[in-house]
């Protein structure tokens, strides 16, 4: 618990000091990646994919999770996303089922948890903002996001 409490804090001063950056950015760059550098964007993608996604896609993420067999349909191999895309890792597309804004048939209506709202309701405190909230959730979906990108198969 007191992790994730500086984890949060980390994440909304790191958000806050560069959020004038936020606005700029760079032409051709994806939009909702992340602020935080590339380690540590990685490691914190890694820890939250572990925390939240390897108990159905599993810890090495070719969708053999724990929770699998619970399942009604086959959870995807995570590790293929690019190699079954033309050999191009879908960004938009994955940070778009994370996020909860892409339909996702995996297992009935929309079993696979929608991780954006998790992460709104984990960083919401009293002392941060809507503005550094959003900042820190949209991180954690690109950490996520360039973790995945990291693991494809070629």
């Amino acid at each position: 618990m007191m992790k994730r409490k500086y984890l949060v804090l980390a994440l909304a001063v790191a958000g806050l000091m560069v959020a004038g950056a936020h606005d700029a950015v760079a032409e051709g760059s994806v939009v909702g990646a992340p602020l935080l550098s590339e380690g540590i964007s990685l490691q914190l993608g890694q820890r939250d994919y572990m925390n939240y996604c390897a108990a159905c896609h599993g810890a090495d993420a070719k969708g053999d999770g724990t929770l699998g067999e619970f399942l009604t349909l086959a959870v995807p191999d995570l590790t293929k996303l690019s190699k079954l895309n033309a050999g191009k890792f879908p960004e938009e597309r994955v940070m778009g089922v994370i996020d909860g804004r892409a339909d996702v048939k995996v297992h009935g209506m929309r079993d696979m948890p929608v991780w954006g709202d998790w992460f709104n309701r984990e960083a919401a405190s009293s002392d941060t903002s809507s503005a550094a909230r959003e900042l820190i959730v949209n991180d954690r979906i690109a950490s996520l996001m360039n973790y995945l990108k990291s693991i494809q198969v070629k």
